[in-house]
């Protein structure tokens, strides 16, 4: 049982599809520029060893909204080529694994920004750009289906 829309619900529903466009636009705009700052992160950053120092537990909501979870965050220090030592909190966390303390791991960071440094792996550098590239290209896609093919 299909019905037709009305000129005002078509509009409505056109503007919609804008606003999916626009959405994406931005969305994958900043999935090149996370991309873009990851290449040059890999071409001239510093890479060194990592020791998983601490674990920061943090108390979330499930994807479902109901039932709280913990999320094991591992807390890296490592030493840069100037001997200062850094310690940060990675922002990757797991509800099923508790990162072992004493594990070694690959950091990296750029040479002047050693307080922005990340894993040197796909979770560290990729996952990120990927989740926001998918965003974009559902947001560009649901906008071209209804502003160019229109509603059916």
């Amino acid at each position: 049982m299909s019905r037709r829309l009305r000129q005002p619900e078509l509009q409505s529903v056109t503007v919609m599809g804008y606003y999916f466009l626009i959405f994406g636009s931005v969305v994958l705009t900043f999935a090149i520029w996370v991309t873009a700052k990851n290449l040059k992160l890999l071409l001239t950053g510093v890479r060194t060893q990592g020791l998983v120092v601490g674990v920061d537990e943090k108390l979330r909501r499930g994807s479902d909204g109901g039932k709280k979870m913990v999320y094991f965050h591992p807390v890296i220090a490592f030493e840069t080529e100037q001997g200062h030592e850094f310690q940060f909190t990675f922002g990757s966390g797991s509800t099923r694994k508790r990162p072992t303390i004493g594990d070694q791991v690959t950091v990296i960071y750029e040479v002047d920004r050693p307080d922005k440094a990340t894993l040197n792996s796909f979770m560290g550098l990729w996952a990120g750009p990927l989740a926001a590239f998918l965003l974009a290209g559902g947001g560009l896609y649901g906008g071209i289906q209804i502003v160019f093919d229109g509603v059916k």
